[in-house]
């Protein structure tokens, strides 16, 4: 079971594009008393393949901590490093070969069940089996990873084995068991290898495939599991602690779900605005030690530890983005103290030595850029941190979380035409995700994201507005992948509500099929978290969307070699522009260009930029010359530079907070009549 669930917005799970770990909790409420005093027993929490052997399971820290708080013996097992030592051993293939490997199982063909396929149904028919790998044939996969799919089930069986015997060693009286993403099949196959054995404690199931009719889905279809929690786990977790302590049988309480009705009303509490999130700081405890065991120890300097400091999405609460599935329990954001914060990490730091911190938090609690953060600066440590960010903030911010150790951070861009955005409610526009990608660039924080397509009501001009724009900003961080078609996630307004969106949902993604032969279409959908979608689209889509992707690759495959910068004087700045397919060239601006140049850094109205007596007409029709040179960005009556400082720093000056800043140097600008004419972007 877990505190915490994780997927990642849009793009599956990878584990920074996206591959955020978002989570959901409520503050801790008093858990079902027993009806006898409780007897501390032994726990076994166990994170089955295909978690990132690079982190720590959050979901098992936090519930050891939990569990030791009730005075329970806790045994974590990191079972996706055994699974990563063992089959790399039975592979013979070479780190580097075999860590691409696994993520391609873990990440590349999560859309299509293959994790939770190779645990499932390692014992499968070669009917079956064929069927399987002709689907993958469809889907685009070749023979060489088929074959590689085909060879991991025969270690998943043994794993399968290994996990089941080292886990009975204990003798636990309940085991805990994670599941997000591909751990399904992983996780189900050795809770019924366990039963088969002869295991007769308490097998519960946790995490974001347990929420909602998922986690009902498999109460109802696997006898081996005795309960499951849906949603948030540190309440339920001690509330079945409490009841196995008493020797009671596992009975629905709050968010634990069992066969066994509940005694009384005992819905989850409800979240207020404002509350604060009350979860222990992660025991890893056991981590680093079987990461030696697995053979693993080469990897030990590229680990991150997960953290979190809040739950839900305050964005979110408000508009929900329409192809966001997370937050399924509740959406209503909480955040940890921000005095905990820097202490927090400190403690981490000290205990296991690690620098380097990767935030599960859906999006950064704003407020944390003036109360947390100036103390985590004070660390005066070289650490690192990832975040989950909104797109609009102010270059300030951006330059403040920097200076706090925050080196990476997932945006959620999605796309940069501002009719995209409006159509999947991002609240964002073109010019404030360009303003952003340029701030990152300006203070050294690298931005992973992503540009989303395929939805529903997508206009071939939303398309090819960013077309025409992307060789303007070949000089800024890429996205991740060429493109992303958007999929159709439970929880998320797409699923929820599709006849709002023009949308008829058909049945789920394809591999649930394979990795689930048992289950009847109805509990199918039940426990399917993806779906695919019929809408009509406008017929240019298509090729369009084909420009769109070459033009994204274009920019990932050249952006190495792009560079366009400026350099300020006392009253000049020097511009230098290298971006691919432009004309190279070394440009120095004086005088009143200068100074016009100097205000539109990070972005400015025009009609802030008028304040001051001089020529009519002159600085607007500068702008929109530098803007057909693709020197600045112009977005209605907005404008921001695109050239990035020379030498990126968290500890320079950036224009004062506003949306956007008001110019530093006033210059006169002319509003009346028509702007001359322009080419988009």
């Amino acid at each position: 079971m877990t505190g915490t669930t994780e997927r990642t917005e849009a793009t599956g799970p990878a584990d920074v594009t996206g591959t955020t770990e978002p989570t959901l909790a409520t503050t801790p409420t008093e858990p079902a008393t027993p009806s006898v005093p409780t007897r501390p027993g032994r726990a076994a929490l166990v994170s089955m393949p295909w978690n990132n052997v690079r982190r720590p399971s959050i979901q098992v820290g936090t519930l050891r901590s939990v569990a030791r708080t009730e005075g329970w013996r806790v045994d974590s097992h990191y079972a996706y490093l055994s699974f990563y030592g063992l089959a790399r051993t039975a592979l013979g293939m070479r780190d580097a070969e075999w860590s691409q490997a696994y993520e391609t199982v873990s990440e590349g063909l999560y859309q299509l069940s293959v994790g939770d396929w190779i645990f499932a149904c390692r014992d499968g028919g070669a009917a079956a089996r064929e069927a399987y790998f002709r689907m993958l044939r469809t889907k685009g996969v070749d023979d060489a990873t088929i074959e590689l799919v085909d060879a991991l089930r025969e270690v998943a069986d043994r794993h399968v084995e290994r996990t089941a015997a080292e886990l009975l060693e204990s003798a636990p009286d309940l085991i805990g068991f994670t599941s997000t993403f591909s751990q399904n099949g992983p996780t189900l196959a050795v809770a019924e290898r366990l039963r088969d054995l002869g295991y007769g404690g308490v097998i519960v199931l946790g995490g974001s495939n347990c929420e909602g009719s998922m986690g009902r889905a498999l109460l109802a279809n696997y006898p081996a599991v005795d309960a499951i929690v849906d949603g948030p786990g540190e309440d339920a977790f001690v509330a079945l602690l409490r009841q196995v302590g008493a020797g009671d049988p596992p009975r629905s309480h709050g968010r634990l779900i069992t066969r066994l009705p509940a005694l009384a009303d005992s819905a989850p509490a409800g979240i207020s605005a404002g509350q604060s999130l009350e979860v222990p700081t992660p025991d890893y405890d056991g981590f680093f030690e079987q990461l030696h065991t697995a053979g693993l120890h080469t990897l030990e300097p590229e680990i991150t530890l997960p953290v979190e400091f809040s739950r839900g999405c305050w964005w979110g609460a408000k508009t929900h983005c329409t192809f966001c599935g997370l937050n399924g329990a509740t959406m209503t954001y909480r955040s940890k103290n921000p005095d905990t914060v820097a202490d927090e990490l400190r403690h981490l730091m000290d205990r296991y030595g690690v620098l380097d911190f990767f935030a599960v938090d859906n999006i950064l609690d704003l407020k944390y850029l003036d109360t947390a953060l100036p103390l985590v600066e004070k660390l005066n440590t070289d650490h690192s941190l990832f975040f989950e960010v909104k797109a609009n903030m102010e270059w300030a911010d951006i330059q403040a979380a920097r200076r706090a150790g925050v080196r990476s951070v997932q945006p959620g861009i999605e796309s940069l035409s501002t009719e995209g955005l409006r159509l999947l409610k991002k609240g964002a526009t073109a010019f404030q995700n360009i303003r952003f990608l340029l701030g990152c660039a300006e203070f050294g924080v690298l931005p992973v994201w992503n540009i989303l397509t395929g939805f529903p009501h997508e206009t071939p001009e939303s398309m090819l507005t960013q077309i025409d724009l992307l060789p303007s900003l070949t000089h800024l961080e890429p996205p991740d992948n060429d493109i992303l078609a958007v999929h159709f996630d439970r929880f998320s307004p797409y699923v929820e509500h599709p006849q709002d969106y023009g949308l008829t949902l058909t049945h789920p993604l394809p591999g649930y099929q394979y990795a689930y032969p048992r289950l009847s279409p109805g509990d199918l959908w039940d426990l399917a978290y993806h779906f695919e979608g019929d809408f009509t689209e406008d017929p240019r889509n298509t090729a369009v969307r084909e420009r769109l992707a070459t033009a994204v690759h274009h920019w990932r495959t050249e952006h190495h070699r792009a560079r366009f910068t400026y350099r300020l004087g006392f009253d000049s700045v020097t511009l230098t522009d290298h971006r691919p397919g432009l004309p190279a060239h070394t440009t120095v601006l004086r005088d009143e260009d200068a100074r016009l140049f100097r205000a539109i850094i990070g972005g400015t109205r025009f009609r802030d930029l008028q304040n001051q007596e001089g020529r009519d007409g002159q600085p607007l029709e500068k702008l929109h010359t530098w803007q057909e040179k693709r020197w600045v960005y112009i977005e209605g009556t907005k404008v921001i530079a695109l050239p990035v400082r020379e030498k990126p720093s968290a500890y320079r000056t950036p224009p004062r907070k506003g949306t956007p800043r008001r110019s530093r140097t006033t210059v006169p600008l002319t509003l009346t009549g028509p702007p001359p004419p322009r080419r988009p972007g």
